[in-house]
């Protein structure tokens, strides 16, 4: 009797153990496709993000030249406290009568330029773990920090 009591409990340690070795080998399939999911789903949060945030910078534009002529280029610099604008390279003070407000995060850091001629420049808009940059109205580059 004890010894069909040690037989069974020697299966039952061989069968948890093909069960652990069993999700460890879906682990392993599985892990890699998770994070590439994760990662294209943060990219295409931050790619949405700056699309926003350079639709809203536009715009604070348009509405500033609307009320006194503004010039070019136009900035908004954003760091950890927010963000800053500038306009021909002399820091001006409109965030205290307009706010940003996009749907989405802000970025951490970086700069968002209207140009002399027009175009748009993005630089090192920081979303999490993801860099954004457009060069003058050219595609926008998302990737890894």
């Amino acid at each position: 009797m004890k010894e069909e009591y040690e037989h069974y409990k020697t299966i039952r340690v061989i069968e948890y153990s093909m069960v652990v070795v069993a999700l460890m080998v879906v682990l392993i399939i599985v892990l890699p496709s998770l994070n590439t999911i994760i990662y294209n789903m943060s990219k295409d949060s931050a790619i949405t993000s700056t699309k926003n945030t350079i639709d809203a910078i536009k715009s604070i534009y348009t509405n500033m030249n609307l009320i006194n002529e503004v010039g070019l280029p136009f900035k908004a610099i954003f760091n950890k406290d927010g963000y800053t604008f500038y306009e021909m390279d002399q820091k001006v003070n409109y965030k205290t009568t307009i706010n940003i407000k996009i749907d989405g995060d802000l970025p951490k850091s970086g700069s968002i330029t209207i140009n002399e001629d027009g175009t748009v420049t993005a630089k090192d808009l920081i979303f999490g773990n993801i860099k954004c940059n457009q060069v003058k109205d050219q595609d926008l580059i998302c990737d890894k920090k």
